[in-house]
């Protein structure tokens, strides 16, 4: 009786991983359909503002020196980073502190 037992439980699980699987493809057919449907509404999106021209040019030129700049930046920094990682905390101290003095001397 257990042998009998275990098979109908073996063939019930077979038939779950079945149903699961093909559940499974079904949905990546879905996502497939979904992720290639976007991609011609970018393609299509692309095409429309490649007819732009001038725009995209202008668009890009500004993207191009934004990033410039971010990237400037950035680099100057990993400078001061670095500089003040080389640096002596007295020697960091004391700079800041003439700066402070600077700054209350000058007049507004």
């Amino acid at each position: 009786m257990a042998n009998d037992e275990m098979r109908d439980e073996i063939e019930a699980l077979r038939a779950q991983v079945a149903e699961l699987t093909a559940e499974r493809k079904a949905k990546e057919k879905e996502q497939a359909q979904a992720s290639s449907s976007q991609e011609s509404v970018k393609e299509s999106a692309a095409q429309g503002t490649a007819s732009s021209g001038s725009e995209a040019d202008e668009t890009e030129a500004e993207k191009s020196g934004e990033t410039d700049l971010s990237n400037q930046f950035q680099e100057l920094i990993d400078t001061i980073d670095q500089e003040l990682k080389e640096a002596s905390p007295v020697t960091v101290l004391v700079v800041f502190a003439l700066g402070v003095l600077v700054g209350r001397l000058l007049p507004r």
